[in-house]
This record gives C-alpha cells, sequence and structure tokens, in this order.
C-alpha cells in the first residue's frame, strides 16, 4: 500500500471563507457568522472539509480539463453518475447511490481514494474573528445595519491520497465495496422498466473496453497510465486552489503557502497532529516533533523517499520560522528533504508519485 500525505497551510489575512450564516438567535437577524467549532475552552474557524473537496474538485475542472460526474435528483437522493472510468471525480471524491431502479437494485457506494480535514485556523477566535460592521444603502432612506464576522489568521489542513485505490473498482457485493454495476446485477429478462440500467451497464463495459480495464471476479484495475494521471493532477491541483466565500468583500488567495508532502507505505497522516500550533498567539512549527515523528515511523518510510518542504518565502518571513534550523533538525534524525518554493516541492512530489505506478 502506498498513501501520498501532506499538510497545507493558506494564509486567511481578512477572510470569510466558509459561512455559517444568519445568527437566527439575534432578534435584528443581520449578524452573518462564519463557521467555528469549540476545542476545550477555545473556539477555532474553520473551513469545512466538503467546502474543500469542492474548491480542489473545481479547480480539476479548470485548471486539468477534467469532465466532472454530473449530478442527478431521485427519490429524494441526489448523487453523481457514479461511473468512475468515464468520469475522474467519481474515481476520486468517492460516491454514494442507494435505491431501486425499474425493480433492480443499483446501489453503488465508493469510498474515495482521497480523504481531507477540514482547513482548521492555528489561531483560536480570540486572537484571530473580528466582526465588520456596515451599513445598506444605495437609495435615499434609512439605511440598514448589518455585520459580518471575519478572521485573519492561518489555515491548516492535511490529506491523504490512497495510492492503490485510484483506478481501482472493486464489485464485491458488500457495502462500501460495490463500486459497478456489471452484468451480474442485471435481471434475466431486459424490458422499457430497466432499460436505463441495461444501458447504465453497457456503457461502462463499452468505455472499459476502450479503456483495456483489466476485468477480475473482485475488481477492475484501469492502467497505470490513467492511474498516475489522476493522482499526479489530484496532487498538482494544490497549487492552483482556488474557491471560497466573499470573495468579492474579503478577497483571498488560497493556495497553499506552506506544504509538508511525503509518501508512505501505511494509513498513517504524520502531519495531523500539532506540528504546527499556536503558542501565545503566534504559529510555530515544530520540526523537532516532526523529525521524532518520522524517526519512528521510518519502516513505513519508503527506501529513499523524501519529505517534501515548500514553501512561499514572504509567509515564512511573516512567521519568523528558520526553515534552514527546520532542515538540520530533521536531516539529523536521518530524514531526507527536499526544501524549495511550494511549485517546486509539489512538482517533485509528483514524481515519486508517478514513479509508483511505474
Amino acid at each position: 500500500m502506498r498513501f501520498a500525505t501532506g499538510l497545507v497551510l493558506i494564509d486567511a489575512p481578512h477572510s470569510a471563507l466558509n459561512m455559517l450564516g444568519i445568527d437566527e438567535s439575534l432578534a435584528d437577524r443581520n449578524v452573518t457568522r462564519v463557521k467555528t467549532f469549540r476545542r476545550g475552552g477555545k473556539r477555532y474557524p474553520y473551513v469545512s472539509s466538503q467546502a474543500w473537496r469542492y474548491w480542489w474538485r473545481s479547480t480539476l475542472r479548470e485548471h486539468f480539463n477534467w469532465e466532472l460526474s454530473p449530478l442527478y435528483r431521485e427519490q429524494k437522493q441526489v448523487f453523481t453518475a457514479a461511473n468512475p472510468l468515464k468520469y475522474p471525480d467519481d474515481d476520486i471524491f468517492g460516491y454514494m447511490r442507494a435505491f431501486k431502479k425499474g425493480g433492480v437494485n443499483v446501489t453503488v457506494t465508493r469510498v474515495s481514494p482521497l480523504k481531507n480535514t477540514p482547513l482548521v485556523s492555528v489561531l483560536p477566535d480570540r486572537s484571530s474573528l473580528t466582526v465588520d460592521d456596515g451599513y445598506a444603502s444605495r437609495h435615499e432612506g434609512d439605511p440598514v445595519p448589518y455585520s459580518q464576522e471575519f478572521y485573519s489568521t492561518v489555515l491548516k489542513g492535511a490529506f491523504s491520497l490512497d495510492l492503490d485505490a485510484v483506478g481501482r473498482f472493486t464489485i464485491i457485493s458488500k457495502a462500501g465495496f460495490k463500486n459497478l454495476l456489471t452484468r451480474d446485477d442485471l435481471p434475466n429478462k431486459r424490458n422499457k422498466n430497466n432499460e436505463e440500467v441495461f444501458a447504465e451497464v453497457e456503457e461502462i463495459e463499452k468505455i472499459a473496453e476502450q479503456l483495456n480495464v483489466q476485468k477480475g471476479e473482485k475488481e477492475w484495475l484501469m492502467p497505470p497510465e490513467i492511474r498516475k494521471k489522476r493522482a499526479s493532477e489530484t496532487i498538482k491541483a494544490l497549487r492552483f486552489l482556488t474557491g471560497g466565500a466573499k470573495q468579492t468583500q474579503y478577497h483571498t488567495d488560497v493556495t497553499p503557502k506552506f506544504v509538508l508532502l511525503l509518501n508512505i507505505d501505511a494509513g498513517i497522516n504524520p502531519f495531523i497532529s500539532d506540528v504546527v500550533f499556536e503558542e501565545n498567539g503566534e504559529v510555530k512549527f515544530d520540526a523537532k516533533a516532526l523529525a521524532k515523528r518520522l524517526s519512528d515511523l521510518k519502516e513505513v518510510i519508503p527506501e529513499n523517499a523524501k519529505l517534501y518542504i515548500g514553501y512561499d518565502d514572504g509567509f515564512l518571513k511573516s512567521l519568523n520560522w528558520d526553515m534552514e534550523e527546520s532542515r538540520k533538525i530533521l536531516e539529523e534524525k536521518g530524514i531526507q528533504v527536499f526544501e524549495g518554493t511550494v511549485g517546486e516541492a509539489i512538482d517533485e512530489f509528483v514524481k515519486e508519485v508517478e514513479a509508483y505506478y511505474g
């Protein structure tokens, strides 16, 4: 098994990237809140994992020309086409469809190979959150007051991409393992009620033949070049990440300004715990803690795998981080380090990912 893991830091100097909505507890209903959650006695602004995934998916469409899976509505459910052979986002981001059509059970599910955390503020709300009071008035008459929360912080998020799961689809009749409909799922007789289901299976079979998909009894496997392309573009998209609410009022560049990237042969993300943390109102990087953690995991770090560190010079200067000292600490623990810009780190990391597929 092989997982491409990473941590990203997004500079949010004046931002409101994911909104909770109007505060219904207030009589005037004129205060708009950002999303926050409580940890211990502190509250932290955050961007939901779903919002981050939406940005990620949209960036893949805009910058890598991914044809995204269309949405359908059936029996109070919303789902995608559930065709990961045709639509790469169904492959990477997963799907769930659970109902019957024409008397045929068309339930399929796919656990996403791409896992990600929410983007959480490193600084608590008392050190990052403020309220902008304004008035809405473009005509004569009394202006309408309103208040809008926004924050100035650094957002931290982690992700893990299961490289073995990309382009690999199981067809086992078990919850979470039935990724595709096949001939075995069809009734003996074709009629007008189940015509759509037959057509779906036929389309999947046609695409599988065109793409030279390997068909086994329990799984289908796409060719290495397709799996490589999907995995590498998913990671490359981080360089061009765009999205977020309130961009007209609080314009924010959501591309990462600091990344840590590492391939690891286990379902572990070594960056989720607090290697980046808050101390006395400042954002800190604990290279010693990271070095100890990676040293402890050395048996599941592939031979010759590097820790890729990418950063924006201006961002690091604003945080007063000494990356030369951090690199020294990591290398003293026997960790191979690549250091460069965010773009350089991602590009070099992607080469390591692509090599895994041969």
